[in-house]
């Protein structure tokens, strides 16, 4: 007896055969061998024997091939037990690991009907002794990341509260743990806000978001609730990774430089549209390789891309995106493959694994970083503090005053901000980073060709007024190959895709110097810009695609600031707080 389900019809009867195996294969002429005693059903509904094949008719033609490689890695799981290996191992007697109970809880679900009862319930006894009774205990102690503003109270609430889920039937302490987790996220979007941003970085953003969504799917699935999705910033957080990450290559700040392509993001697509999101995925996420050991991007690609949905080619994003709650800005000569890319920080110094950069930017032309920050966002560029902790200003793209490190309480903002066909603008005020009496404003200019759109130069120019008169110095950090004329104060980035003339120039005396950045032998360099004591002046630094044979002119009257360089003129207007952007011809 069997139940066939509507629409359904036999393709073939045979007789078990203890020993043989089957060929599974789809229309699309690729498949898989498996044991026939594998796919003997228990129950008259009968046995699935893939969940994931049919999704890949609508994945990009590489993600298809890939699946294979799941396949193989599913295989040697249930080959050498390493799932119900892998939770004695990965999480630690008395300490949670959210990150193992959800591997583990994913994994329970997918290979189900594949594990035997026993190792079913030893792989529920371990999320139970080792997730959600040392969780509620954590929380019941006033644990620092329980409403801590950072990616760990997204990570151990939702991995935490997943876990709870999967035990909802067997563990008394499972409701009360979901709870506390759904209580405990409240601070994590408060820190999102409105416009998504994340400004621990996008790296530790798609650390954080990926248990959050995968901690609302199971909620939707098991209890019909999916609060966490109307939470401030979810439906707009999915565009924050896509503006710091042009060409698929991090360029935004924070510690971790890594592009966060994770599949379980796809859910944003799913549930508010954000077909730009599945264009970002869909183009940088299939290329990676999968493994029997960590997360696959891919497997969870299978399960949440929207079936049937047609990514566009030319997805609706700005060139000038501000995300004024934290500070961040992105600029670009065009979308979706700039060609000319500009990122700039101001923001919240004390945030969760922020550095000493404000007014910071990182610079990329034909996808490849020109200008680079100093930390995780380029290691070989990276010296910390003798702490350890924070890296110092002078290792960021930025400016010191007197010598003194940017003040950690320091907040500034996005001040202003233009996108014309020409041009591209935004001013970065660092209010008092670089000292109570200082006053530093950044204002970045890209010209752009407005017949062929791509970006021609980058135009920095820093206002900077102090009380008191100190020294300033300038820092330019760049992973590529330099050529510095020190004395005229030009030179040349050479990198593998472009080279691209640099310019300095400033209303004080100036003094350049370059150097090797000295980190592992790489083409690294650092340019320095050093003024002596002063109490106002105007500094320029030009990063062009034309040769600069002598520093960019400037030319000041009572009202406005003129910058002159080979093929455009930049005239600003004097303001009350700080400079206007005019013109660009």
């Amino acid at each position: 007896m069997i139940d066939l389900a509507n629409g359904h019809d036999l393709v073939n009867l045979f007789v078990h055969r203890p020993g043989s195996r089957l060929l599974v294969a789809s229309d699309s002429g690729r498949g898989f061998l498996v044991e026939e005693e594998d796919v003997v059903a228990q129950t008259r509904a009968g046995k699935q024997v893939q969940k994931l094949r049919d999704k890949t008719r609508s994945l990009p033609s590489g993600a298809a091939e890939e699946l294979g490689y799941l396949l193989d890695a599913h295989a040697l799981m249930l080959a050498d037990s390493r799932l119900v290996r892998g939770v004695d191992k990965r999480i630690a007697d008395n300490k949670i690991n959210a990150e193992a109970a959800v591997a583990a809880v994913v994994g329970l679900d997918w290979l189900w009907e594949d594990l035997t009862e026993a190792d079913r319930l030893r792989v529920l006894g371990a999320i139970r002794k080792k997730a959600v009774i040392p969780y509620c205990q954590s929380v019941k102690d006033k644990a620092w990341w329980y409403d801590s503003y950072q990616n760990w109270n997204a990570v151990i609430n939702s991995g935490c509260g997943l876990a709870a889920l999967a035990l909802s039937d067997e563990e008394p302490k499972a409701e009360k743990a979901y709870e506390l987790a759904q209580t405990g996220l409240k601070r994590f979007f408060d820190g999102l806000g409105r416009e998504g941003g994340w400004d621990e970085g996008v790296g530790y953003w798609g650390y954080a978001l990926r248990y959050v969504l995968l901690l609302n799917e199971a909620a939707g699935r098991v209890l019909d609730d999916e609060q966490l999705l109307h939470r401030r910033g979810m439906d707009t957080t999915g565009l924050f990774p896509i503006y710091f990450t042009p060409n698929g290559h991090a360029a935004g700040f924070g510690d971790t430089a890594t592009v966060p392509t994770h599949g379980a993001l796809y859910l944003l697509v799913r549930h508010f549209g954000l077909k730009e999101v599945a264009w970002w995925l869909d183009t940088y996420s299939f290329g990676h390789d999968i493994a029997t050991d960590g997360w696959s991007a891919v497997g969870l690609s299978l399960l949440f891309r929207p079936e049937g949905m047609d990514t566009p080619t030319d997805p609706d994003l700005k060139c000038v995106k501000v995300f004024n709650e934290i500070g961040w800005a992105s600029v670009a000569d065009h979308w979706p493959h700039p060609t000319m890319y500009v990122a700039a920080k101001t923001g919240d110094l004390s945030a969760s694994h922020s550095q000493r950069d404000m007014n910071a930017i990182q610079l990329q032309v034909d996808g490849e970083m020109m200008l680079a920050a100093g930390g995780a966002t380029h290691p070989g560029l990276a010296t910390s503090d003798p702490d350890g902790q924070e890296i110092v200003a002078s290792r960021h793209n930025t400016i010191v005053v007197g010598d003194r490190d940017h003040a950690i309480d320091a907040q500034g903002s996005i001040v202003d901000a233009i996108n014309e066909p020409n041009c591209r603008w935004v001013a970065c005020d660092a209010q008092h980073a670089c000292g109570a009496n200082v006053h530093f404003v950044r204002h970045i200019v890209m010209v752009v060709d407005p017949a062929g759109g791509g970006g021609q130069a980058v135009i920095v120019l820093d206002e900077v007024q102090n009380i008191a008169a100190e020294g300033v110095k300038m820092f330019w950090h760049t992973p590529v190959k330099l050529q510095m004329d020190d004395s005229a104060g030009v030179g040349i980035l050479e990198g593998t895709q472009a080279d691209l003339h640099v310019a300095f120039n400033a209303t004080q005396r100036v003094h350049v110097t370059h150097r090797a950045s000295g980190r592992g032998g790489s083409d690294g360099h650092v340019i320095c810009v050093k003024a002596g004591k002063m109490e106002s002046g105007l500094f320029v630094s030009v990063f062009s695609r034309h040769k600069l044979s002598r520093a960019p002119a400037i030319r000041q009257t009572t009202n406005t600031v003129r910058i002159q360089i080979p093929g455009a003129a930049i005239t600003f207007k004097r303001r009350k707080y700080h400079l206007q952007l005019d013109s660009v011809r």
